[in-house]
């Protein structure tokens, strides 16, 4: 059930509060990548701080947040360059959601290892 609320934290930091600058400008602008990185890493703490002892809910958000910024600032340069084509454009975005799934989830489960 916690791995849902990380979900849960996940959407909301990298949908629903990611506005329409965010989204056009991730992919050109370091400044917005930035902006959209920050936004979701506080949502994602926000989150954490129930999920983790207070150590281990900041390395998961400093973790997963630069992971995050890593595979946006690839994958919204595909996005904006194939955003004309939706049969490139929604296998980019379902793979950068596959990522951050994966990075999510590997961090969720060794978050004690990495103490």
């Amino acid at each position: 059930m916690q791995f849902a609320v990380i979900l849960i934290a996940h959407w909301i930091g990298d949908y629903v509060l990611q506005s329409s600058k965010m989204a056009l400008n991730k992919g050109v602008s370091i400044k917005w990548l930035g902006i959209h990185v920050a936004t979701y890493s506080l949502i994602l703490g926000i989150f954490a701080f129930f999920i983790f002892a207070i150590n281990e809910a900041i390395l998961f958000v400093v973790i997963n947040g630069l992971l995050h910024l890593i595979t946006d600032f690839f994958t919204s340069k595909l996005a904006l360059k194939y955003q004309d084509n939706a049969r490139l454009f929604y296998p980019v975005l379902g793979f950068d959601q596959l990522v951050h799934g994966l990075c999510l989830y590997l961090t969720y489960l060794n978050i004690d290892n990495l103490i």
